[in-house]
């Protein structure tokens, strides 16, 4: 109880002036409620026949003195309604009510809870409630906080009074016998008792059945049959608690008497109070009865568990089904007339249990008839509309066991009319043209939507033309069958659109066979799709809605002269006299330029590009047919001649002023006339023009050290000097300009890679025209290594070859002389065509290594010398010319020789392994050379590992020697 008592002080805050606190979350399904006192009292044993019935005042226990110094005897008594639990599952039920005082708090105190008769207008010491049984006892004071709370688990009673439908409760709070004289135990209480509870209404269960059949559930005399597959068990409850709504159910299911093999499991929830599993029924041999039930649960309690449904597994399947029909015989010949409807009968072929059938064209079953009884033959009406037929049938059984399926294959008379249909619009008259093939067929029959067959002659060539009239939009059925005499020869169905939507023509602008040209008048037609059209209204290339009258016959006229080249779109709909407004057309249509379109990369029509004297290519295009050349002026010069192409040409063109250029350009075609001109403005920048031929723009040239010359060119009038940087030097230099404005300066640049120099012109009062940013690359003169040796990792060893790559930006090179470790130089020719020029050289020492390399000229002049450092291993070397490495030789037996020799001095014996296999040994002689003999096994690649041991017992690098066995 002491657990009890510590977990009152925590309740301190929820107990007040006897009001009842409710709380409920929506995420449980519980509900926790503070449930205060109804009614109140206590007696005194100085006043036996007294009553104190809901007085005001604390709650006295045990012994007490009065102001006189009088001896009282008291115990109290608590009244709870608690009708509100009934039907409940209570999960927690605490008394808890606070101390006022107590006479002594050093010792641990026992005090008394009872259930008791109810409190009534005369309860006194003498005539107190009936005692019913002692809920608990607690211990007062002691280790506990003390004036502090005591607390009772009265859940157990609480859970009976719920169960038995009590509407209250009513407490006895006392000491216990031997300690209610005693002054030193008595207390006093606060009278405000709380119950604190958590309650849960369980689950019901409204509802267990099968998914399908919908809800199914069968009885044990008539259980419901099932295949030996999944089913889904469902299982629907229901709850009191207004929150609850996620539930899940439990089910157990175990063959009819043998409830050994129950199994349960939990199945998921799928809202609205419903859960489901699905349940392995082939786990069950054929002919087993079995029950199952469920129960559902709310996250706190189970429902109790329904009424069991039962099942019985069938896991025979029935025989495939036979189909025959007399009209459709399948014995490979043509027969009946497309469109013309035959019966299929489809017999259950000696299964009793079929209870229906599915059916579908060319594998597809997805049609169901049912059977009229158990075993039963249906027959089908069925129209084939193809020369070749076939219906997939198979059969089910009342376990939804499915039949192998059959295929019934049939051939059909070519018979059907050929139907084409001319549409007019709504009101208005449209056509069916039908004809036939078949001889002797004497008329046709047609049918518009719902309405009745009309018949018409056909002709003696076997057609007809039958004029209809469809008097609304949407989606009309049409049916044509052909007769010969009273006998259906052939039938023909289709579904047709029947639109409103007015007609556009024109040709002017006819995409693709016509485009329409700019300034170029043409005209639209407009045609009605429904009758009683008195105008039509229509946008243009997405302008405003505009209105059209149309004349008596419905028709109109737009014209239109197009002012820009695009892709248009024309809507157009139409307005009758009642109001109507149809569908709208969409007519799409190209219009071109006859003026050519003039383009440039380099000089934009927005902005100042390029500069005086500065190259441009300028593209001239036109989409007009037939032409012959292009005739363009650069500003006030002559009118020149650029071929075309396929409707284009490019040239290029060198501005000879700053500022404002104008290009003109027109057509001229292949019968002589001209376009009209398109004239093309574009800006080029005044900033000054640099040249060089030492280091030219955007190329690669010279090395650092080599002077350059360039040129500064004006790009203005008036210019008397140039203002330059060098892009890493940061230092601005000045140069006067010549009398024709222009200035030569030598510059040497002292790093390779990009530069970039920036230009400045000034004139004479002191305007600074805008920079020119001139940029080169300036060309490294030094040798670049590349290698698989490098200095951190050690490769090979003595006596190995290292090849290293070395290439150089300076063109002029024909030679590469090299040197290793110092020694002597040598020297190999450049590869001409190729980026990279290959030099192998042997090593002749283990470790640090410097590989040294320089170009020459074919004038003597050398490049700075590059040194590669790099390492050598200790790797030995291996031979052979049998296998060479990394080529297919030899063969599967055929014995090879190999030769290891040391890459480091002292070695005395090898170790080697192919692939996989063990390790062997063989000695070195003198000079640290040792050969073995190896015979393939099987063909394809193997791998050779080979180190050495010296003498002291140092391994060196492995070696792994790579080499392909031919097949035989």
């Amino acid at each position: 109880m002491r657990a009890r008592r510590l977990l009152a002080a925590s309740l301190g805050t929820v107990l007040g002036a006897g009001l009842i606190s409710v709380n409920t979350s929506p995420a449980q399904a519980y509900e926790q409620r503070d449930t205060g006192k109804s009614g109140w009292a206590y007696t005194d044993s100085h006043l036996p026949k007294k009553s104190f019935v809901n007085p005001s005042g604390d709650a006295p226990i045990g012994a007490w003195t009065d102001a006189a110094g009088a001896r009282h005897k008291s115990r109290s008594y608590f009244t709870f309604d608690v009708a509100r639990f009934r039907g409940t599952v209570i999960h927690k039920a605490d008394l808890v009510i606070e101390e006022r005082s107590a006479a002594d708090c050093a010792t641990a105190q026992p005090v008394e809870l009872w259930r008791t008769d109810p409190i009534t207008a005369t309860t006194s010491w003498n005539s107190s409630p009936r005692r019913r049984e002692l809920l608990g006892t607690v211990q007062a004071g002691g280790e506990a906080a003390c004036p502090g709370y005591l607390v009772w688990d009265i859940m157990p009673a609480l859970q009976k009074l719920a169960d038995q439908g009590k509407q209250t409760l009513t407490v006895e709070i006392r000491l216990p016998h031997g300690f209610e004289a005693k002054l030193s135990h008595g207390r006093k209480l606060r009278p405000f008792p709380v119950i604190h509870s958590e309650s849960n209404h369980a689950p019901t269960v409204g509802q267990i059945g099968l998914e399908f059949p919908s809800w199914a559930c069968g009885t044990s005399a008539k259980p419901q049959p099932v295949g030996p597959r999944y089913y889904s068990l469902m299982v629907r409850g229901a709850d009191a608690d207004p929150y609850d709504y996620d539930y899940s159910g439990q089910f157990a299911a175990w063959p009819v008497g043998d409830e050994n093999q129950r199994a349960e499991q939990f199945g998921s929830s799928y809202g609205g109070a419903l859960s489901k599993i699905d349940w392995d029924m082939s786990q069950y041999p054929d002919g087993t009865v079995v029950a199952w039930t469920a129960r559902a649960y709310d996250g706190h309690d189970f429902s109790a568990w329904a009424k069991p449904c039962y099942v019985k597994v069938d896991a025979q399947r029935p025989a495939t089904p036979v189909v025959v029909s007399a009209k459709y015989p399948d014995d490979g010949q043509p027969h009946g007339g497309s469109g013309v409807p035959g019966t299929f009968t489809f017999k259950a072929n000696g299964s009793p249990d079929v209870v229906g059938y599915y059916w579908g064209r060319f594998g597809e079953t997805y049609n169901y008839i049912p059977a009229p009884a158990p075993g039963a033959d249906v027959t089908l009406e069925y129209t084939p509309t193809s020369f070749f037929e076939s219906l997939s049938v198979r059969s089910v059984d009342s376990a939804s066991n499915s039949s192998e399926t059959v295929r019934y294959e049939f051939r059909v008379k070519s018979t059907a009319p050929q139907v084409r249909v001319t549409m007019g619009g709504v009101g208005l008259p449209s056509k069916l043209a039908v004809s036939t093939n078949v001889e002797g067929v004497t008329e046709f029959g047609y049918r518009i939507g719902d309405g009745g067959e009309t018949r018409v002659p056909a002709g003696a060539d076997g057609t007809a033309e039958i004029p209809v009239v469809f008097d609304r939009t949407g989606n009309v059925k049409i049916e044509v069958r052909s007769y010969a005499g009273s006998e259906l020869v052939g039938g023909y169905t289709e579904t047709v659109s029947v639109r409103d939507t007015p007609t556009v023509a024109s040709d002017d602008f006819a995409f693709p066979e016509h485009d329409g040209v700019v300034d170029r008048p043409g005209t639209f037609t407009f045609r009605p799709g429904r009758t009683g059209v008195v105008a039509y209204e229509y946008t243009l290339g997405g302008g405003d809605l505009q209105r059209l009258d149309a004349a008596a016959d419905g028709t109109a006229v737009l014209r239109w002269t197009p002012t820009e080249p695009n892709w248009y779109v024309l809507n157009v709909r139409s307005i009758s006299a009642d109001g109507t407004v149809s569908e709208a057309a969409q007519y799409e249509f190209n219009v071109i330029d006859i003026k050519p379109g003039v383009y440039s990369s380099t000089y934009y029509e927005y902005g100042a590009w390029g500069g005086v004297g500065i190259p441009g290519e300028f593209d001239f295009g036109t989409a007009m047919p037939d032409v012959d050349v292009f005739l363009y002026r650069l500003n006030d010069g002559p009118e020149q001649i650029a071929n075309a192409e396929y409707g284009s040409a490019r040239v290029t063109l060198a501005p000879d002023r700053s500022g404002s250029n104008t290009l003109t350009v027109r057509t001229r075609f292949l019968d002589g006339s001209f376009s009209p001109s398109r004239t093309y403005t574009f800006e080029v920048s005044d900033a000054p023009v640099v040249a060089s031929s030492d280091y030219p723009e955007n190329g690669d040239a010279g090395q650092p050290g080599q002077p350059g010359r360039f040129t500064f060119n004006p790009g203005r009038s008036g210019v008397t000097e140039y203002r330059y940087v060098l892009e890493y030097t940061g230092e601005e230099q000045v140069v006067a300009a010549g009398a024709d404005g222009r200035a030569t300066v030598e510059i040497t640049p002292t790093h390779s890679g990009y530069t970039l120099l920036t230009v400045t012109s000034r004139t004479a009062d002191g305007t600074v025209s805008p920079e020119r940013r001139y940029y080169f690359r300036v060309r490294d003169p030094r040798v670049n290594v590349s290698s698989a040796y490098d200095e951190y990792s050690p490769r090979g060893g003595i006596g190995s070859v290292g090849r290293f790559g070395v290439y150089t930006e300076i063109s002029e090179v024909t030679t590469f002389e090299y040197q290793l470790n110092g020694g002597a130089w040598q020297s190999v020719p450049k590869e001409p065509d190729a980026l990279v020029t290959d030099i192998s050289v042997t090593m002749d020492r283990n470790g640090a290594n410097v590989f040294s390399v320089r170009g020459r000229t074919a004038s003597g002049d050398y490049t700075p010398q590059t040194d590669y450092p790099f390492l050598v291993g200790t790797a030995p070397k291996v031979a052979s010319s049998t296998y060479p490495a990394d080529e297919w030789a030899g063969g599967v037996g055929v014995p090879g020789e190999f030769t290891f020799t040391q890459g480091s001095p002292g070695v005395v014996e090898f170790e080697y392994t192919v692939d996989d296999g063990q390790p062997l040994t063989v000695a070195a002689n003198a000079a640290g050379v040792a050969t073995v003999t190896y015979t393939p096994t099987s063909f394809s690649s193997h791998t050779m590992r080979v180190r050495g041991r010296t003498a002291d017992g140092a391994w060196t690098d492995m070696t792994s020697y790579y080499f392909l066995v031919n097949f035989s």
